[in-house]
């Protein structure tokens, strides 16, 4: 796949997909069978996605946030892969990690790498800023 396709499928993903505004459309960016990894320190684990499932976390998304903004603050591409950085602003709409919903304003920074095979992302390893969003939830409870 060309460096433009690459673009293309995952520019796509984020805007429609991840950004909550079409979780349904997840099949046409998603490989029925996709390794996602979790890149957390303290439990770093790979997890099976597909379009259906994928579609699910997003609708979760947003019971937790609300109709969330996803900014896509960088998008760097080279042949299969992409590394993609963003912002989500939302709003503390869901049970959140045992932090009762407030309303309140939160932002998530989030960067992941995807790789790309025949116009499908088939794999892609995802950080969060979890940190970031616990000091927020914390703020909530003062």
């Amino acid at each position: 796949m060309s460096a433009i396709g690459t673009r293309e499928v995952v520019e796509g993903f984020l805007r429609e997909v991840r950004s909550g505004r079409d979780p349904e459309a997840a099949h046409r960016y998603l490989a029925e069978q996709v390794t996602a990894h979790q890149l957390e320190s303290e439990h770093p684990r790979a997890l099976p996605r597909g379009p259906a499932n994928y579609a699910e976390h997003v609708r979760e998304f947003r019971k937790l946030f609300g109709d969330f903004d996803l900014r896509i603050d960088e998008l760097l591409v080279d042949g299969d892969k992409a590394y993609a950085r963003w912002t989500q602003f939302g709003h503390h709409q869901g049970d959140i990690d045992g932090h009762a919903p407030t309303g309140r304003s939160l932002s998530v920074i989030d960067s992941a790498c995807y790789r790309v095979k025949e116009g499908k992302i088939i794999e892609y390893w995802i950080q969060a800023d979890r940190w970031g969003l616990l000091a927020q939830l914390n703020e909530e409870r003062l």
